[in-house]
């Protein structure tokens, strides 16, 4: 059934029919020699017309780790994923499918390996819930490609894993600062109001984003004048402040004779068809539409010519959403809803019998299965192929539209992109935000996780909403996420329509100090969140780790609630309600305690390894140095390059030596690429009760503006050094 092909040393192909090629994997197979081969190995594999299983037996101690967007615990043991994207707002823990597909999942145990399934519909993974010993893996086809990663070394089939899918997005530099968001801000007034509120309260600030109702009656690539009279006046007053506005944007084209984008997409077919041939119908936002065809080359071509209407006013960046493609609800479905009314037409007596069914059929109108089964895409080739085949694709082709045409559009800048659903491959073009979560402590927890696996999946750039989207936020809550958020790359604040606002000042006098605090912490740590992003692209390495791919032990397997960021910071955030502090394991090396918000307040403690309880009053947040490690702030700024670095200020536990490269480019282009990057290599060696500091300076490009840097250097007994040197 399957035929094998050798990708590299440590990567087999095993192929089996005739799989879809979903643009996923960056190597040429074409060329690829394939043999025979009657075994998977690890794995049994059972097949019939439908399906095709791959079943694993687990030892006692093996973890799981990946599967990227899905809920539950990091090791992913005991529970069922469905990968097939789907918009369900409501993340409660039962659930077993969210917006992105992403099957590739790492076994580590005494016997490790990774596997990458690349496949665009249903894929069922079944680990040890049916049966606590066993992983089922169920894909519903016999054509498909599955990538055997045969290495012992968690990080390293990380990097065959890119080596083979690509290397992560970088985005501009100014995406690492505070952004704001709400559904919605309803008028140019408003968003003027929310940038001023900031600037004048002190508090840093990047991006804005102009949700749904920017739009005329909810069309995309429209304008509502009457709200939003002068949008791109808005955008560049506002880009004199220092901050971007970034749009959103909706696959789902309304049917409105005399709007443009309609007009285009039906005279040319760019529309997905019915089994008819005739253009699908589907209502989303506003009302009645038709969805694109991504899949479609020409249509990607045509659909990313649109988004020049922001581009010309300034805009360096998109926010894709609904791409799973969301359904509100077809006509079909609809009728369908009617007759089981009309069938329910009974006895009062026999209400609350009927009353289920009819509740049923409301809760199954959106985002039907059958509906996705019923529309399908005109490949590049003139063949049809039904949309269920290939739903996974479609918010990567979305986004893929979008980041060719910002190549064009932006040329040699590096946009913002982002996409709510996903596949592998989108993470080379783009990433993606968590969706929509709640006002729960709950979802802190859930935010801490999927950093950490969807970093394996290559989602650097990632994070969740700050404060929740859904449900009303207490102070604490806000306070408490958006420490956690210091530590997503991805920094937004967002929440829902008719929920309690939580911008900083929606709250108490105390509260909004501590977030001005806490963003203001995020702008310190720049040059190290810039620096160890930028090195964790470069060597293929995630840069939001779990502790057991740093260290060895067997308790670090167990600790899910904390992790690296980047090599020398590792983050524990009080994510649960009312507690002043929390319990924290701190493995293998010594570590310097760095529990604070404000950058100039600094008590360091230095701490053995072994289990503590750590206060953390609500303005802290528990953060640990790692031995031999630094790490690099400067003094925060109102905005991402409203001011040249100039000054550094290097803290950590030196007990022999300690190295760090500081990187540094335009933080604008793709340059970097071409070799117009700085480095300011450290270097501090311990000597008896001093410290000897090097640094080496390689920038031909000057990019690098530092000329003074500041030493805070403590050794393993917390006596501390302080030096400050002219560079």
């Amino acid at each position: 059934m399957f035929k094998k092909a050798q990708i590299s040393a440590q990567t087999h192909l095993y192929r089996s029919g005739e799989p879809f090629k979903t643009g996923a994997v960056i190597l040429d197979l074409s060329k690829v020699n394939f043999q025979d081969s009657p075994r998977i190995p690890y794995f049994e594999i059972e097949t019939n017309d439908k399906e095709t299983n791959l079943i694993y037996k687990m030892q006692k101690d093996d973890v799981v780790y990946g599967l990227g967007e899905t809920l539950g615990a990091l090791n992913k043991r005991g529970k069922i994923y469905q990968f097939y994207a789907t918009d369900d707002p409501l993340h409660t823990p039962d659930k077993k499918a969210l917006y992105g597909s992403h099957p590739f999942m790492i076994l580590d145990g005494e016997k490790s390996f990774g596997l990458f399934i690349d496949y665009p519909s249903e894929i069922i993974f079944d680990i040890g819930f049916t049966h606590k010993d066993y992983i089922k893996i169920t894909i519903f086809s016999k054509d498909l490609d599955i990538y055997l990663f045969e290495c012992d070394e968690k990080l390293t089939i990380i990097k065959e894993y890119f080596a083979l899918t690509g290397k992560p997005y970088i985005p501009p530099k100014w995406a690492f600062g505070f952004q704001q968001s709400r559904w919605s801000y309803f008028s140019e007034e408003e968003v003027r109001y929310v940038a001023n509120k900031y600037r004048e309260l002190d508090i840093p600030l990047d991006v804005i984003y102009t949700d749904i109702d920017y739009m005329d009656g909810y069309k995309v690539f429209t304008i509502n004048r009457e709200t939003f009279p002068n949008y791109e006046g808005m955008v560049k007053d506002l880009a004199q402040k220092g901050i971007k506005v970034i749009p959103i944007i909706d696959p789902g084209v309304k049917i409105e004779e005399g709007y443009h984008v309609y007009e285009e997409g039906k005279m040319n077919g760019y529309f997905c068809v019915d089994k008819n041939r005739e253009d699908f119908v589907a209502a989303v936002w506003p009302g009645l539409t038709h969805f694109p065809d991504f899949l479609n080359s020409d249509v990607r071509k045509w659909w990313g010519r649109q988004y020049k209407i922001f581009t010309d006013m300034g805009i360096k960046g998109v926010w894709n959403d609904m791409n799973e493609p969301s359904i509100f609800y077809t006509p079909t479905r609809v009728q369908k809803l009617f007759e089981s009314l009309e069938k329910a037409k009974v006895e009062e007596n026999e209400l609350g019998q009927k009353l289920s069914l009819i509740q049923e059929a409301i809760k199954n109108i959106p985002n039907n299965r059958e509906d996705y089964k019923s529309f399908y895409h005109k490949l590049d080739d003139g063949t049809l192929i039904n949309h269920d085949l290939v739903h996974n694709l479609y918010g990567l082709k979305m986004t893929e539209a979008a980041s060719e045409a910002l190549k064009t559009l932006l040329p040699n800048e590096r946009p913002l992109l982002l996409s709510r659903s996903s596949y592998p491959g989108l993470h080379r073009m783009a990433s993606i935000w968590m969706g929509d979560n709640m006002s729960w402590w709950e979802h802190m927890l859930v935010n801490i996780r999927l950093l950490q696996s969807l970093n394996m999946m290559g989602f650097f750039y990632t994070g969740a909403d700050i404060g929740g989207f859904g449900g009303d936020a207490s102070p604490e809550l806000v306070i408490r996420w958006m420490q956690l958020g210091v530590f997503n790359p991805f920094y937004r604040n967002h929440a829902a329509l008719n929920t309690r606002p939580q911008e900083p000042w929606q709250f108490d006098e105390e509260s909004l100090n501590i977030m001005r605090d806490t963003v203001r912490l995020r702008y310190a740590l720049l040059p190290y969140t810039y620096s160890e992003y930028m090195n964790s692209v470069k060597e293929s390495e995630p840069f939001i780790k779990p502790l057991s791919f740093v260290f060895d032990g067997k308790k670090e397997k167990d600790i899910e609630d904390q992790f690296m960021y980047g090599n020398s910071l590792m983050v524990a955030p009080v994510h649960e309600q009312n507690k002043k502090g929390r319990y924290v394991y701190l493995p293998d090396v010594k570590w310097l305690n760095w529990t604070a918000t404000k950058f100039e307040e600094r008590n360091m403690t230095v701490y053995k390894p072994g289990d503590y309880y750590i206060e953390a009053e609500l303005s802290q947040i528990p953060l640990f140095i790692k031995e031999n490690n630094l790490l690099v702030l400067t003094e925060p700024m109102n905005y991402v390059g409203e001011k040249e670095i100039t000054e550094l200020w290097i803290v950590g536990l030196v007990t022999s030596q300690a190295v760090y490269t500081y990187y540094d480019d335009d933080g604008l282009t793709y340059n970097f690429a071409k070799g117009e990057f700085g480095h300011l290599k450290i270097e501090i060696l311990k000597e008896s009760n001093d410290f000897k500091v090097q640094v080496e300076k390689e920038d031909p490009k000057n990019m690098i503006k530092v000329n003074k840097i500041h030493f805070e250097i403590y050794d393993e007994s917390g006596n501390v050094v302080k030096k400050d040197m002219i560079i």
